[in-house]
């Protein structure tokens, strides 16, 4: 895959999976089943996909166990059966992902870099070019600080974490062991507050003078932004997953092992539970809790709070089951209103008024 090569009956070993298909089909890349071209391995884990393969050009396929291959041919290609393709994709991916070329700066401070002579930099940590380090702060062991990144006074980088380029860490903000912040990520900016003036010539500025707690193993997409707490911390648990362009606002408390994808708006002071999914495009008010477990389908606006282990949906947001029969009556009122009109009296002019009022 990539710049190695390897064999089906070695993908079989390394997955623990049941070949189906010759032993010595060599395997060069990795590609979607749709555009795989021969000498491809793609991934089946639904019947859906499986449909495909009959005209799919990949010489190989990992698949999920119990999903029927219609129009498998085990004498000219391989399948390989696992518990799950998802996992079997992530193991195969990062075998990948290490035959790739890695640009990552040297260990030390890079001639360019600026650190002040109070920081504490770890053990085989690396500062790249033109990146700050401010008074009292201290990077981990093995911490690698890309190009270009701006770090202020007694900010706490964990071991082994990686700011890439732009990134900025505000003042007093901590950032757990093994994360991963991407390009030009903001932590620690002021949250969003302010007041009218009493003298009615503008705005007061509230002042925001907590911090950021980031946990360990916390992945933070491209462009994202945590602002610091007016007082107290905006707090993220261990393990949570933060897709691009999400704002996490001044004073939320999120919990373990969350994922929050793209193009999402956390308002201040919102708890979000251990485990939360919360799909793209949502929008969450501000003081709210949404409980362990939860989840929020793709552009929820969510005004009030949610019980742990539910699944809510829509603007404004429901439970999904209750949306659903929502959705299901608003398709039929076409028909409803057809009715009604036909049926005549005073029933029906009332409908046909309603009618020529949404045309004008």
């Amino acid at each position: 895959m990539h710049a190695i090569r390897i064999t089906t009956g070695m993908l079989a070993q390394i997955l623990g999976a049941r070949l189906d298909g010759p032993p010595d089909v060599v395997i060069t890349d990795v590609a979607g089943i749709d555009k795989a071209r021969s000498g491809a391995l793609t991934f089946v884990r639904s019947a859906r996909f499986a449909k495909l393969w009959a005209e799919s050009k990949a010489s190989a396929a990992v698949v999920t166990n119990g999903i029927d291959v219609p129009g498998h041919d085990p004498s000219a290609r391989a399948l390989l059966h696992v518990n799950d393709a998802d996992l079997a994709m992530v193991k195969l991916l990062e075998m990948a992902a290490q035959t790739l070329p890695q640009h990552t700066p040297e260990a030390g401070v890079h001639p360019t870099a600026v650190v002040d002579s109070t920081a504490k930099i770890g053990s085989g940590a690396r500062i790249g070019a033109n990146s700050v380090v401010g008074p009292r702060s201290v990077i981990g062991d093995g911490a690698v600080i890309m190009p270009s990144v701006t770090i202020g006074a007694d900010v706490s980088i964990g071991a082994q974490t990686v700011l890439n380029p732009g990134v900025v860490v505000y003042d007093r903000c901590t950032i757990g062991p093994r994360c991963i912040l991407h390009a030009h990520v903001s932590i620690g900016a002021d949250g969003f507050g302010f007041r009218p003036d009493p003298s009615g010539r503008g705005l007061i500025k509230v002042p925001h003078v907590g911090t950021v707690e980031i946990g360990s193993d916390v992945e933070i997409g491209a462009n994202s932004c945590v602002d610091r707490g007016k007082f107290g911390p905006t707090t993220i648990g261990d393990g949570t997953k933060i897709d691009n362009l999400v704002q996490i606002a001044h004073n939320c408390r999120i919990g373990r092992s969350v994922i929050i994808c793209g193009v999402t708006g956390i308002g201040g002071s919102v708890v979000i539970g251990d485990g939360v999914v919360i799909a793209g495009c949502c929008g969450v008010a501000d003081n709210l809790t949404i409980g362990a477990g939860a989840r929020l389908g793709a552009k929820t606006g969510l005004l009030e709070d949610v019980p742990a282990g539910q699944t809510w949906t829509g603007l404004p947001a429901a439970p999904h089951s209750q949306q659903m029969r929502s959705w299901a009556a608003v398709r039929k009122l076409p028909e409803v209103l057809r009715a009604l009109k036909r049926g005549g009296g005073a029933v029906g002019k009332a409908v046909e008024m309603h009618r020529r009022d949404l045309e004008r």
